[in-house]
């Protein structure tokens, strides 16, 4: 029988990028690519059209190790860009779920700076809102 940590490394970083997408999206967030940014996923609070986005999300590779120089890296470009940095790091649930959606779950870790503000819609599920002028 395969432990839980055997099987969550089985899925490559593209799997854990699209359960990173999928839990994004169920919050709310419109989910886009981040490659611009230097990052996996962009997610805005609205329609892109109308709203910058406000987070760029890294997520952790399956073997669950974090690259210091990636992430300072990117810790560092935030301000620029007037983003936050959300780590997310894709896991299995302990117990076995009867829906196959929930296997995984995401723990997500916000760095923000002075710069780039955490700042709340007025609405209760979604973060962040910069308007384009």
């Amino acid at each position: 029988m395969r432990s839980t940590n055997e099987h969550i490394n089985n899925l490559t970083h593209s799997d854990h990028i699209s359960i990173a997408r999928t839990y994004f999206h169920n919050k709310g967030y419109r989910v886009h690519s981040g490659l611009q940014f230097g990052c996996e996923l962009v997610l805005y609070a609205d329609d892109p059209g109308r709203v910058h986005s406000d987070f760029c999300v890294h997520v952790v590779t399956p073997d669950g190790k974090l690259d210091w120089r990636t992430i300072q890296t990117l810790v560092r470009s935030m301000p620029d860009l007037h983003k936050t940095l959300i780590i997310a790091h894709v896991k299995e649930v302990a117990t076995i779920a009867i829906d196959p959606s929930r296997r995984y779950y995401v723990e997500e870790l916000a760095m923000t700076t002075e710069h780039a503000p955490f700042r709340h819609k007025n609405v209760s599920k979604g973060v962040g809102m910069q308007l384009k002028k």
